[in-house]
């Protein structure tokens, strides 16, 4: 018969073997959104007004993005909180502006950009707020307002989460140990 400490040992154990299996095949899922209206402004950014989820145990679950969209002629951003709000700030005259790149699919200063609907963006989502923006590529009015994205999350242990619960199920051998 097991004693107290050792069946908590190998509870212990088995909890951490079965999270290390969980968190190495990971999880997927696909999303999709439809009729996005989109901007008829040549070369500038529109921002939502609702941040994306963000990961809030971002230390031991990496999350990893993928996303496209049924349109060549719509480039798409994703942006911290900061430059959404300097180019909500910006002028019309600025954001139509052929010499300036500020806000515009040539702005360096998103976190990821992508101007290229079949390759789409990657993206390792972060903790804080961060905002998907789409603009028009072409110089001319698009001829149709809507736009299809679809995403793919793909989510597993991080580096932090194996060793926390590597630790967590080395820590069982005490219990072995200490009958």
């Amino acid at each position: 018969m097991l004693s107290r400490n050792k069946k908590i040992g190998s509870g212990i154990l088995s909890i951490s073997i079965i999270l290390l299996l969980l968190g190495t095949i990971g999880y997927s899922f696909d999303e999709e959104v439809k009729d996005i209206p989109t901007p008829n402004t040549p070369r500038a950014v529109y921002f939502a007004d609702e941040p994306l989820k963000e990961n809030p145990f971002a230390l031991l679950i990496n999350a990893k993005t993928k996303i496209t969209w049924d349109r060549s002629d719509v480039f798409l951003v994703i942006a911290d909180s900061d430059k959404k709000e300097q180019c909500d700030d910006i002028s019309p005259l600025e954001l139509l502006s052929k010499s300036s790149d500020v806000c515009k699919a040539e702005d360096r200063g998103y976190e990821v950009a992508g101007v290229d609907n079949s390759s789409g963006v990657e993206w390792d989502v972060k903790s804080g707020n961060y905002y998907v923006g789409i603009g028009s590529m072409s110089q001319s009015v698009p001829e149709d307002f809507e736009l299809n994205v679809d995403y793919t999350v793909d989510l597993n242990l991080s580096t932090t989460g194996y060793f926390l619960i590597l630790m967590i199920g080395l820590s069982s051998f005490i219990f072995f140990k200490y009958d």
